[in-house]
């Protein structure tokens, strides 16, 4: 599936160079996206993480695994309902040069510290779900605030990721 959203990709900018337009890439479809995120994770130790098609991922050790992915430096959303035991954000920005880096954090949305983040200067993230609304924060400001917490559990292309 990776490869044919590649292709895919490739053909789209294709398609743009020959009609002379620029428009928006799609980003990676969350079941190849939550997918690579497992194969890090079992390759980090935890063989039971699979995909639930519910939600994102699940492990018998842990339980929800809650996973972000992100192609570009616009802002993370949350669903403001969500839960998770831990919570996965796989960094592509780079994945047209086929590099990820995958990062963990053990902070539950439940957590007082993932409900203190800083969402604006004048919200927190329980701010803004308490208001039903859908928390946004770039990686750029949500890694500092949670950067004690989190563990880069992979890097590398695609094959490094996913071979076992």
């Amino acid at each position: 599936m990776y490869d044919t959203h590649m292709a895919y990709v490739k053909s789209r900018i294709e398609s743009g160079k020959r009609l002379q337009i620029r428009f928006r890439l799609p980003c990676i479809p969350e079941d190849i996206s939550e997918n690579i995120i497992k194969f890090a994770i079992h390759r980090h130790g935890d063989t039971t993480s699979r995909w639930d098609c519910k939600g994102d991922l699940v492990s018998a050790k842990i339980g929800k695994q809650e996973c972000k992915c992100f192609t570009s430096d616009g802002p993370l959303s949350f669903t403001p309902s969500s839960e998770w035991d831990e919570i996965y954000f796989m960094d592509a920005r780079k994945w047209w040069e086929n590099h990820f880096v995958i990062w963990k954090s053990t902070l539950r949305r439940t957590s007082d510290e993932w409900k203190q983040l800083r969402m604006t200067a004048t919200h927190t993230f329980e701010d803004q779900r308490l208001q039903g609304r859908r928390p946004h924060l770039t990686w750029k400001a949500l890694y500092p605030q949670i950067q004690d917490h989190c563990e880069k559990i992979a890097e590398g292309t695609f094959e490094d990721i996913i071979a076992m």
